[in-house]
C-alpha cells in the first residue's frame, strides 16, 4: 500500500472510531473529504510545538460538522494527542464542532457559512499586517485556508463574504468546496442548483477544479491558487460517506453506522482492527512532513528576530497589543457640552485612532450616520492597503463574522463594527461566536431606543438591546451622556471580551456626575438621596433615560422624599462584581425599585424583584417624534414620579403587614 494512501485510510479509520464509540459525529464528510483536509495540512505551515505563530497558515474547517477528521488530522500532524480522540464528544473531550481552544484549531465555526467569513477577515488581516510590516524579511507572510460544503455555501453570510473578498482582491484565501451533492434531509438538487463556478467568478474569484479522491488533483490547484492575484474557489468533486454502503446517499450525512457495517468498513480498510491503533509508518511518514515544517518556522524565526533588531517599535506594534496609551489619552478627553453618544464616540475613537496603529474597522454602509469611522484616513482597498476603515458595504451578517477573523489573526489588531442597534440581529449570530471566543473587538450600534420615532416601528430597537444582554461574555453598555460613553470605551480596551456600545442618535446633556471608574463597573449610585439616614426609592436607569430620573429625583426631594439614582450603563457587568459592592450600590432591604429604559423590560425584574416595577417598551413602537412616543410609552417625568410614590406605598404596606 503507497503511504499516502495509507495515511488518508488511517485519518478515515481514526475518524470514523470517534464517531462510532462517541455514538455522535458526522461521518459522511469525514470519509469523503479526507483527502481535502490530508492536502491541506500537507501543504501548510504549521508547526505543532510552536501552534501560534503568527505567520503560520490559517486553516479554518467551515463545515464544522466534520470535526472528528480535523480532530484525526490534527493527531497525525502532532496537535492531539490519541487519547484527545478518544474523548470526542464526551463531557470533557474533543468538542463536537471546531472550538478555538483546542490545540492546532484557529477558529470556532459556529452555524454553517460563518467559517469562510471568519476566513475572508483571517486573510484581510495578513494583507493590512504584512503593508504595515513586512520589510524584504517578510515577518507577516501566509495563506488562509478554509473547507466547505454545499451547506456553507447556501447559507447567505458566504455570499455576502465572498462579495467582499473579491472586490477587495484576498488572494491569498484559498476556500476548498466539498461538492459530494447531498445535505441531510436529501439530494443537493432538491434545495440547490447554482452555477457555483459562475458564482464565484462574478465575485471576483479564480475557479479551479479537482476530484476530491485524487490527490495529487487536490494539490495541483492548492499550488495553482498559491500564485493568484484572486481569492480561490477549488471544487472538489466528492463522495459523500465514500467507501461505505451508504456512499453518495444524504444518509451518510450523520452516524448511520451500526456495529456490523462499522466493522466491514474497518475490515475494507485492510488496516488494524484494534480501535485506535495506527501503524508505525503512518506515524513516521507523518513526522518527516512535521520535521519538514519546522524548517519554515525556524527560518521565520531567524527573520523575526532580526526584524526585531532593526525595527525593534514595529515588532512590539505587532506583538503586543499596548492600550495604556489609548486609555490614557481618552481619560483626559472631557465633554461640557450637549452632544449624541454617537457623536462622543466618534471623538473618542479618533483618539484611539491616533494612539493604537492596528484599530481597524467598519460600518455595514452607515458610516455617517453611526459616527464609526477614523476621519482622516480613506477605505482599504487593494490601491490603499494602509487605510484603516474598512468598507463593509450593506452585508451585517459578514461585517461581524470578518472582524472576528481579523481578531483571531493576531490580538494586536482592534477591529470595530458598526451599525444601527436594531440591524443587530442581522450579526447576532457572529456576535455571539466573538463573546463565545472572547474576541477582543468593538461592536458600535446606534440609533439605540424609540427615540428615532421618525424611521417608524421597523427601525426602532425594541427587544435587540436585551437580547444582546442574554449572550454570554458580551459586555452591553448603554452610556446615559458623553462622559459615561469614554467609560464604554475604557471598559473596551481594558476587557478581553468583546464589548457592544449602544449609542443615541439624539444630543443627551452632559451629566456633571459621572464617575468614569464606577461606570467601569457597570453600575453605580450617579446621585445619592438627600438624607443618607432614610432612603425612601431607587430609580435605576440607563441612556438618555438616567436624565429623566435625575429630573424625577429633584422633583420627589423637593417633596420631602428621599431618592437614589442609578445609572447602570453594563447590568451584567454590575451582577458580576462583589456581592458588598452590589449591596452598597443597590441596598437589599430597599424593595422601592423602579427601572426606566426605552427597551424591553424582562430582564430588568432580577434586579427590581416582585415589589419593584419597570417602564420600558414592550411593544414595537410607532412612527412620531421622540416627545410624542416616550409620552405614549408613559417614559415621563409624571409616570416615574406616580409610580415610585405607587411602589412606596405598596412596600409601605407590606412591612406594616409583616409587623402585624
Amino acid at each position: 500500500m503507497e503511504i499516502e494512501q495509507k495515511v488518508i485510510k488511517t485519518l478515515r479509520k481514526i475518524s470514523l472510531e470517534q464517531i462510532y464509540f462517541a455514538n455522535s459525529g458526522h461521518s459522511g464528510i469525514a470519509l469523503g473529504a479526507t483527502n481535502i483536509l490530508y492536502a491541506v495540512y500537507k501543504s501548510a505551515k504549521i508547526n505543532p510545538q510552536q501552534p501560534n505563530w503568527i505567520s503560520r497558515d490559517r486553516i479554518i474547517l467551515s463545515a464544522g460538522h466534520g470535526s472528528a477528521l480535523l480532530y484525526s488530522v490534527l493527531h497525525l500532524f502532532g496537535f492531539l494527542s490519541i487519547e484527545d480522540l478518544q474523548s470526542f464528544r464526551n463531557f470533557g473531550g474533543l468538542s463536537g464542532h471546531p472550538e478555538a481552544t483546542i490545540n492546532g484549531v484557529d477558529c470556532s465555526t459556529g452555524a454553517l457559512g460563518q467559517g469562510i467569513a471568519n476566513a475572508v477577515g483571517m486573510c484581510l488581516a495578513e494583507k493590512f499586517l504584512a503593508n504595515k510590516y513586512n520589510d524584504k524579511n517578510k515577518i507577516i507572510d501566509n495563506y488562509t485556508f478554509c473547507i466547505c460544503g454545499d451547506g456553507d455555501l447556501m447559507e447567505g453570510i458566504s455570499y455576502e463574504s465572498a462579495s467582499f473578498a473579491g472586490k477587495n482582491k484576498l488572494n491569498k484565501l484559498i476556500l476548498l468546496y466539498d461538492a459530494n451533492r447531498n445535505t441531510l434531509d436529501s439530494k443537493l438538487s432538491d434545495s440547490f442548483n447554482e452555477d457555483v463556478e459562475m458564482r464565484f467568478k462574478s465575485q471576483g474569484w479564480n475557479v479551479y477544479f479537482a476530484d476530491g479522491n485524487n490527490l495529487n488533483e487536490i494539490e495541483n490547484a492548492i499550488k495553482n491558487a498559491k500564485n493568484s492575484d484572486k481569492p480561490n474557489l477549488i471544487i472538489c468533486q466528492t463522495t459523500i460517506g465514500y467507501g461505505s454502503t451508504f456512499a453518495d446517499k444524504n444518509l451518510a450525512h450523520s452516524n448511520p453506522f451500526n456495529e456490523n457495517s462499522f466493522l466491514a468498513y474497518i475490515r475494507n480498510l485492510g488496516l488494524s482492527e484494534k480501535p485506535f491503533e495506527i501503524e508505525q509508518d503512518v506515524y513516521e511518514f507523518c513526522n518527516n512532513l512535521i520535521i519538514q515544517k519546522q524548517k519554515d518556522y525556524n527560518l521565520w524565526l531567524k527573520c523575526s528576530r532580526s526584524y526585531a533588531s532593526k525595527h525593534p517599535k514595529k515588532y512590539r506594534e505587532l506583538t503586543k497589543a499596548d492600550f495604556n496609551q489609548s486609555i490614557k489619552k481618552i481619560k483626559s478627553i472631557k465633554f461640557k457640552e450637549d452632544v449624541s453618544t454617537r457623536v462622543a464616540s466618534n471623538e473618542v475613537l479618533q483618539v484611539v485612532a491616533q494612539n493604537y496603529p492596528n484599530l481597524f474597522g467598519g460600518s455595514a454602509d452607515v458610516a455617517e450616520a453611526t459616527k464609526a469611522k477614523i476621519n482622516d484616513e480613506g477605505y482599504f482597498s487593494p490601491q490603499n492597503l494602509s487605510n484603516r476603515n474598512i468598507c463593509f458595504g450593506v452585508r451585517e451578517f459578514a461585517m461581524s463574522a470578518i472582524c472576528n477573523g481579523l481578531a483571531l489573526y493576531s490580538n494586536t489588531i482592534l477591529p470595530f463594527a458598526s451599525t444601527f442597534l436594531v440591524f443587530s440581529d442581522y450579526a447576532k449570530s457572529s456576535i455571539r461566536m466573538s463573546a463565545l471566543m472572547n474576541l477582543k473587538l468593538m461592536y458600535i450600534f446606534t440609533h439605540d431606543s424609540i427615540a428615532v420615532g421618525e424611521d417608524g416601528s421597523t427601525h426602532q430597537p425594541v427587544e435587540q438591546l436585551e437580547s444582546l444582554r442574554l449572550i454570554p461574555n458580551l459586555n452591553v453598555f448603554r452610556p446615559s451622556d458623553a462622559n459615561e460613553t469614554i467609560a464604554g470605551y475604557l471598559l473596551a480596551l481594558k476587557s478581553n471580551q468583546p464589548t457592544a456600545l449602544i449609542l443615541s442618535r439624539q444630543k443627551l446633556p452632559a451629566l456633571n456626575c459621572v464617575d468614569l471608574d464606577l461606570a467601569q463597573k457597570g453600575g453605580y449610585v450617579i446621585s445619592y438621596e438627600q438624607n443618607k439616614k432614610e432612603l425612601h426609592g431607587i430609580l435605576i436607569a440607563t441612556g438618555s433615560e438616567v436624565e429623566l430620573c435625575l429630573k424625577a429625583q429633584k422633583i420627589m426631594q423637593d417633596d420631602g422624599l428621599s431618592i437614589r439614582v442609578i445609572s447602570m450603563p453594563c447590568k451584567e457587568l454590575f451582577l458580576r462584581q462583589e456581592q458588598k459592592y452590589i449591596n452598597k450600590v443597590l441596598p437589599e432591604k430597599n424593595r422601592c425599585r423602579l427601572v426606566v429604559e426605552a427597551g424591553a423590560t424582562a430582564g430588568w425584574y432580577k434586579l427590581v424583584g416582585l415589589d419593584g416595577a419597570v417602564l420600558g417598551v414592550d411593544d414595537f413602537g410607532e412612527t412620531g417624534k421622540q416627545a410624542d412616543l416616550y409620552k405614549k410609552f408613559n417614559l415621563t417625568l409624571t409616570e416615574i414620579i406616580k409610580q415610585m410614590d405607587k411602589l412606596i406605598k405598596h412596600n409601605q404596606t407590606i412591612v406594616e403587614s409583616i409587623i402585624i
